[in-house]
């Protein structure tokens, strides 16, 4: 449920000023390669300023969490293998609502991020009162396009080379969900 910050396997929390969650997101966006498929800016070796920065940022936007494992040995920790934001549009009376999600390197492949988009998705259509939901990637990022279409994103323009990237232009691709969409794919009686 939306109203819940779990999903079958994960836990979704806030970052806190802590020494873990800091060290946790200087690791993460220290991961040039993951981080070039997830990300328009210039890739740069990040300082504690930065991670400050970037933090701010987080609790700054409409959702801004960290996704984790919940730890065996003990029921309140968790582990955090990446995060998920959703950044309100510029004009709240449009709904509309642009996602990322960047999970760790060693734990992509085990359907953590799908799992952690589907929970964003139902907040931000649920709890958030969402009527649109956007997310991009790269064209050189053929798994993320494929996991978005599979989720139910529709792919709604490109951008012709509009990135930079090791050493080459690489073109923008927008994708979407309708509220009523994530609804006929997800909710059995549409409701």
């Amino acid at each position: 449920m939306a109203s819940s910050f779990r999903s079958e396997r994960l836990i979704y929390r806030a970052p806190e000023d802590t020494p873990q969650d800091k060290a946790f997101i200087l690791a993460l966006q220290s991961d040039r390669a993951c981080v070039e498929n997830a990300t328009g800016y210039l890739v740069k070796p990040m300082s504690s300023a930065d991670v400050d920065v970037f933090l701010r940022r987080f609790h700054d936007c409409l959702l801004g969490v960290l996704v984790c494992l919940p730890e065996p040995s003990s029921p309140l920790a968790s582990k955090p293998i990446g995060y998920l934001k959703l950044q309100s549009a510029s004009h709240p009376h449009h709904r509309d609502s642009t996602m990322s999600i960047h999970i760790c390197r060693e734990e992509q492949g085990k359907g953590y991020g799908s799992e952690a988009v589907k929970w964003g998705l139902e907040w931000g259509f649920l709890a958030a009162g969402m009527h649109r939901v956007t997310i991009e990637c790269f064209s050189f990022n053929d798994g993320a396009r494929r996991l978005y279409e599979r989720l139910g994103f529709v792919v709604e323009g490109r951008k012709r080379e509009a990135a930079w990237k090791n050493g080459g232009w690489h073109d923008k691709i927008e994708m979407g969900m309708l509220e009523r969409e994530w609804r006929g794919k997800y909710l059995v009686d549409g409701s």
